[in-house]
């Protein structure tokens, strides 16, 4: 009974060498075999032969011949993130074009947000500009806030680029549909990626920083009340003088790619620009200095939008269409949102943003500042304005008092206008596992007066007073 496993380490170690016969590595380990194994004169001897050392020594040859096999077989590799790079993610299959193989590569990356929130309301209910009074209601809910899955890299040639991906999220209800976004582009240079599909309208920094760099757990309530969308378009991406300004521009079919862009008539169209300056050297992901850089880093940009945009009140499937709201909340679409028996269908949206950000040994600091226009309104009645002008801005200040891991941050953002002023105040901890970007969990607790925005990925409902809680696990791969 003892001597089974050698039976099984010979005969594992013969069919090895009769498989890699062919195999240049397999023929130096069989010569290598021979002379480690003992010659036995007659299969009684082979069969019952016990020495340790002997028997180790075919397990290590094995193993090698195991490795030689493998060695030649391409086999899927995971290339994480670095301080200034996003996770490359799941290299499924890469092609060396230089020994005459089709050009093509393609990368699994993606994330996940876990999210519990809870509103406390401090109101009831609040009045529109419509007159309408509509109900506060009280939230507590679980979500997966957001999945993303994306696949990118090239194909035929290495500089024709792809980056395709299907967002989710449970929070419009397990029936809602995956959404599809992304961009097929010529990669000329480092100064410029050309290209189209359904991408990000970028008319602010803070949305264009995407969601796996904010720096609590979402977006402020200024930007969810400014910014534009998602959209079918045409961009050009890239990066100039030494990679110290970058930039995005281009041309899309409205702000969102929902109702207000799949039902508009004619041939409008949004052009959109943001542009960034990191003079000091690469400023890294984000607001946050979780990466604690040895020398301060700073960045500049500004950002513009010009559209002429169809109104419409529901918005579509996706909750991050753009529906555009007054000052107080009220859809501008809304029945009699701007006088009595009127209703706008067309009108002009023009936003410019500027910003600015500093980082420092684990301190960072951002303020983003927006101006909103609104006119040439189109519709039926008599409206009782030309013309809206709405401002506002946000501010951030964090602190990575415990290097790579832990981090305090605080913000506060504002909406005002015609028809009233709207404030968020708040902060949170963020924890960052194994002192990576990859995976966070956040604390944060808001307090809104009177919040303006609506977005059902994010704490806020028009209309509301009160204070949102909210615990995040995000997981990046």
């Amino acid at each position: 009974m003892r001597a089974r496993p050698a039976i099984a380490v010979v005969v594992a170690t013969a069919g090895f060498l009769a498989f890699a016969a062919e195999n240049r590595p397999a023929r130096v380990c069989a010569a290598s075999f021979e002379e480690a194994v003992e010659p036995a004169q007659y299969l009684e001897e082979a069969l019952t032969h016990e020495d340790p050392e002997q028997e180790a020594r075919l397990r290590a040859l094995v193993d090698a011949m195991v490795a030689a096999r493998l060695a030649g077989i391409p086999r899927p590799r995971y290339i994480p993130m670095t301080d200034l790079a996003p996770p490359k993610g799941l290299i499924l299959l890469k092609t060396e074009p230089r020994r005459g193989e089709f050009p093509f590569a393609m990368a699994l990356g993606g994330y996940m947000q876990l999210r519990w929130f809870e509103f406390a309301r401090d109101a009831t209910e609040w009045t529109d500009a419509a007159g309408m009074v509509r109900p506060i209601e009280n939230i507590n809910t679980f979500n997966i806030n957001r999945f993303l899955l994306s696949f990118h890299g090239h194909v035929l040639d290495e500089r024709l680029v792809y980056n395709f991906a299907l967002f989710g999220t449970t929070n419009v209800g397990i029936r809602s549909g995956v959404v599809p976004i992304g961009l097929l582009g010529w990669k000329f240079d480092e100064a410029a990626t050309v290209g189209g599909g359904m991408t990000i309208v970028p008319g602010s920094r803070e949305w264009v920083d995407t969601t796996p760099w904010t720096l609590g757990v979402d977006r402020s309530m200024a930007n969810t009340f400014f910014r534009p969308g998602f959209s079918p378009g045409v961009a050009s991406i890239g990066s100039l003088f030494d990679k110290t300004l970058h930039y995005q521009a281009g041309v899309w079919n409205a702000i969102d790619g929902g109702t207000s862009g799949v039902l508009r008539r004619g041939t409008s169209m949004a052009w959109a620009g943001n542009t960034w300056w990191e003079p000091l050297g690469p400023f890294g992901l984000g607001a946050s200095d979780m990466e604690h850089h040895d020398a301060p880093v700073i960045r500049l940009g500004c950002s513009g939008v010009y559209a002429p945009t169809y109104a419409l009140p529901i918005p579509g499937a996706n909750p991050e269409d753009t529906i555009v709201r007054l000052s107080d909340g009220t859809p501008l679409a809304e029945d009699d949102a701007l006088g009595p028996s009127t209703r706008v269908n067309r009108f002009l949206y023009q936003l410019a943003t500027v910003d600015a950000a500093w980082k420092w040994r684990g301190v960072g600091l951002f303020g983003e500042y927006y101006w909103r226009l609104l006119d040439d309104f189109r519709g039926t009645g008599t409206f009782s304005r030309s013309s809206i002008f709405d401002q506002g801005g946000v501010g951030y200040l964090s602190w990575c008092f415990v290097p790579r891991t832990y981090e305090a941050y605080a913000r506060s953002s504002f909406v005002t206008g015609p028809y009233g002023t709207g404030q968020e105040y708040g902060g949170g901890l963020n924890w960052y596992l194994k002192r990576s970007r990859q995976a966070r969990l956040t604390l944060e607790a808001i307090y809104m007066n009177k919040n303006p925005a609506q977005n059902f990925l994010y704490p806020y409902r028009a209309g509301y007073t009160g204070t949102a809680i909210q615990t995040q696990m995000f997981v990046m791969f």
